[in-house]
């Protein structure tokens, strides 16, 4: 018996059973169920068919391969779950059914097989992904909202677009890896770099890190909340789930996961970052961490930072360290508060403590290479300008940022808790 006609057959009798039993099955597990359920009925038919018939028996290999088909078209993302498994692609693109490319960790770039046989396919897909595998519930993506934001299981992040694109667009951050410590990213760190960001952590400094798209920001802000005290309670903020630190309990046992909502079809409901880092403080938090600093939620940030939730932790889009703090004046000015530059600046060498600068170059060889290239140390503020210091630099464009100017002296009284001795290459030049 042909593979793809068994395949179709058994699929349509699937999708008529969960609609005959639409609402019997609430959870993954009971979803996954039924749908075996379903799918070994529809192969037990086919096989007493092609017996009265006469027909070729479908094989043990076919109704497995079958089965887990059908269970990924109904439950997971088709034929994106490969992709989605393999641990060398970082990022997934797609411009169109047909026109799916991967970048994988090493920076190389190739275009594989379809993940659907038409547009409107791959728009079912989305939608059904939407539906059922967003970690925070239902969302959408149809005409009257074309554009989407979610979490799939894996804490991926899915963002997609229909409509106002001349296809559907989809794009998948790959997160390799969810559970990280700093002793992971050997790649990423010197090792005076390492004990100096464990020490930091752990002494409660308000760190922000700084990079360009797919840098390693959050690869990074996972490790080192790693170094948290499992004891302080946790708030995450996220345009969309993907930290996931709510789901490491041996790490984060008192954790609240908090993502902002868009408005309802009426227009309604919506519940915005800046909001949410503004009712932070109303829920007892040790720590602060906003996955992705995009705009308003800066100046709230900044005033929990100030307000003795020490600790807390943002990432944010920069090209440099030291342009971070243009970045921040920029969402400041923008706000609803409007803060001037000096306002800004002012905010901000109350709030911070360190900036550290995630960078990603390609190599000799060609392969990406991501690297901590500097760690400022956030001095004062004079006018419109954040004064620092920049205590970890690059000693060349290779190599992760090594110990530069000696630690300003309010920076060792506060890792002077840690035990933390300063590299003996931490000296003015």
């Amino acid at each position: 018996m042909n593979t793809a006609v068994l395949e179709r057959r058994v699929r349509e009798q699937v999708m008529h059973g969960i609609l005959a039993r639409s609402g019997t099955a609430r959870g993954e597990a009971e979803r996954r169920a039924l749908v075996e359920e379903l799918a070994r009925e529809a192969l037990d038919q086919a096989a007493s068919d092609a017996a009265r018939t006469g027909d070729t028996m479908p094989t043990p290999e076919q109704e497995r391969q079958v089965i887990r088909t059908v269970i990924a078209s109904q439950l997971g993302l088709g034929r994106l779950e490969p992709l989605l498994q393999d641990d060398s692609i970082e990022n997934i693109n797609i411009n169109g059914h047909d026109a799916v490319w991967v970048k994988r960790a090493d920076g190389t770039k190739e275009k594989v097989q379809p993940v659907a046989d038409s547009d409107e396919e791959l728009i079912e897909l989305v939608q059904r992904a939407a539906r059922a595998h967003h970690a925070g519930g239902e969302r959408r993506i149809d005409p009257s909202k074309p554009v989407v934001d979610l979490q799939l299981p894996g804490n991926h992040r899915l963002s997609a677009m229909i409509d106002v694109s001349h296809r559907p667009c989809v794009s998948i951050r790959r997160h390799r890896l969810t559970d990280p410590v700093l002793s992971d990213l050997k790649d990423l760190l010197s090792t005076d770099l390492e004990d100096f960001l464990k020490a930091a952590v752990r002494a409660r400094l308000n760190i922000i890190i700084s990079g360009g798209t797919n840098a390693g920001k959050t690869t990074l802000l996972r490790a080192l909340m790693a170094e948290a005290d499992p004891a302080d309670r946790i708030i995450t903020i996220e345009l969309a789930y993907e930290l996931g630190f709510h789901e490491l309990g041996h790490r984060h046992p008192d954790c609240v996961a908090w993502e902002a909502r868009e408005a309802n079809t009426e227009g309604s409901g919506a519940v915005s970052m800046d909001y949410l880092v503004q009712r932070a403080n109303r829920h007892d938090p040790d720590r602060v961490i906003v996955g992705e600093v995009l705009g308003d939620e800066i100046v709230p940030m900044l005033n929990a930072m100030t307000a003795g939730r020490n600790g807390s932790m943002c990432t944010i889009h920069s090209d440099s360290a030291r342009g971070t703090f243009g970045r921040i004046a920029s969402y400041a000015s923008q706000s609803p508060k409007h803060l001037t530059t000096e306002t800004a600046a002012i905010l901000t060498a109350q709030a911070l403590d360190l900036v550290v600068h995630v960078g990603a170059h390609r190599t000799s060889t060609g392969q990406l290479r991501r690297l901590v290239t500097s760690v400022l140390a956030v001095d004062g503020a004079e006018g419109p300008h954040v004064t620092s210091t920049e205590i970890f630099s690059q000693p060349d464009g290779d190599s992760p940022a090594v110990p530069a100017f000696s630690l300003p002296d309010w920076l060792r009284g506060k890792l002077a808790s840690q035990d933390y001795s300063a590299p003996l290459g931490a000296v003015l030049r």
